[in-house]
């Protein structure tokens, strides 16, 4: 039989009757793609660089999308999904910030915990002896142990053996030693509820740096369907791109200058490097200069993002600091410098 895959139609045969011929369906032609336009204009990877692009897109649109007859990805969509992507950036930060707060909370209690059953152990010694033993079995002090639990799980659940412990053995308590059933309760209920919140935190982070991601998703198809867009209605030399913050696929300049840019130790001879985005840009080429070492800058990295942390640097050295935005149709001039000592 003919392999319908390989299209090869004139190998095989049709004279079995039981196998009679099947017209194969046409496959459909998939769009072209410009090469030029995708190379000249590839979509960001960063978050950060993809609104800096997608807000000078909207301005594009803003000023050509009537003349251009821009109908899919217009100005209002493009700063709709820009707005999507900001608003659940913002809600991700806020997600995140109050899973650090619950776990600081969290924290207190388990410290508040372990204070709790170091009282409670050293008032059982009194009542069951130092070292462990048959009586030591319904505190529910772990692996036949008298230590403290190594792990907040078990330390929770000791709390709750000694609240139940000391309700049936009220003769073993002492409240001046801080041990009793109340004070375990007390102790038990603070964990529980910190640990729920942080539960009940972790999830909503998860669900917000879900949103993220599918804004981030969002937001990136409409700056790649915008491109396409651009490369039906206006010709690879049209200098209209530029406006849209976008090279021209026949001839791509260098993009603009990195107008800013900050420079901060973070100790171990790290240097963490950030700068503002440069329009039609594509990468970034960090450079340094160490003062009283070199004689010339040198070429630290290449990046897409718009920060970066440099490594390898001895403390107390004095380095001076620049970016380079590139892309296909060159470099710009380099950026302002910044100094920073070394940590």
């Amino acid at each position: 039989m003919p392999n319908w895959d390989e299209s090869f139609w004139d190998q095989g045969s049709w004279d079995d009757p039981a196998e009679p011929p099947v017209n194969p369906v046409a496959t459909k032609k998939k769009p072209k793609t410009n090469r030029k336009t995708m190379a000249s204009n590839p979509t960001p990877d960063n978050s950060d660089v993809l609104r800096a692009l997608a807000d000078r897109m909207a301005d594009g649109c803003h000023e050509h999308e009537a003349t251009i007859n821009i109908l899919q990805n217009t100005e209002a969509v493009m700063r709709a999904a820009i707005s999507g992507l900001s608003n659940a950036e913002t809600q991700a930060g806020l997600k995140k910030n109050a899973v650090s707060t619950a776990y600081a909370a969290l924290l207190v209690a388990d410290e508040a915990g372990i204070k709790t059953i170091n009282d409670c152990k050293l008032r059982l010694k009194q009542v069951l002896g130092e070292r462990w033993n048959a009586g030591w079995e319904p505190t529910g002090f772990p692996d036949q142990s008298t230590a403290l639990p190594n792990t907040q799980d078990k330390r929770f659940t000791l709390l709750d053996a000694l609240k139940n412990y000391f309700s049936l053995m009220p003769a073993s308590e002492n409240a001046g030693m801080g041990a009793t059933a109340a004070i375990c309760t007390a102790a038990w209920a603070a964990l529980s509820s910190a640990r729920h919140v942080v539960s009940n935190a972790e999830s909503a982070q998860t669900i917000a740096f879900a949103t993220r991601t599918a804004a981030t998703d969002g937001l990136r198809k409409r700056v790649r369907g915008l491109i396409n867009e651009l490369e039906t209605l206006i010709p690879d030399d049209d200098p209209r791109w530029e406006a849209f913050g976008l090279n021209i696929p026949a001839n791509p300049r260098a993009p603009e200058s990195v107008a800013s840019i900050t420079a901060a130790p973070l100790g171990n001879g790290r240097i963490l490097v950030a700068y503002t985005y440069a329009t039609r840009s594509t990468r970034f080429k960090v450079e340094t200069f160490i003062v009283g070492v070199d004689t010339e800058w040198q070429s630290k990295v290449s990046v897409k993002d718009l920060e970066v942390i440099l490594k390898g640097f001895t403390a107390a050295q004095v380095v001076k600091l620049r970016v380079i935005s590139a892309n296909d149709g060159g470099d710009a001039a380099p950026s302002p410098e910044v100094q920073v000592t070394v940590t």
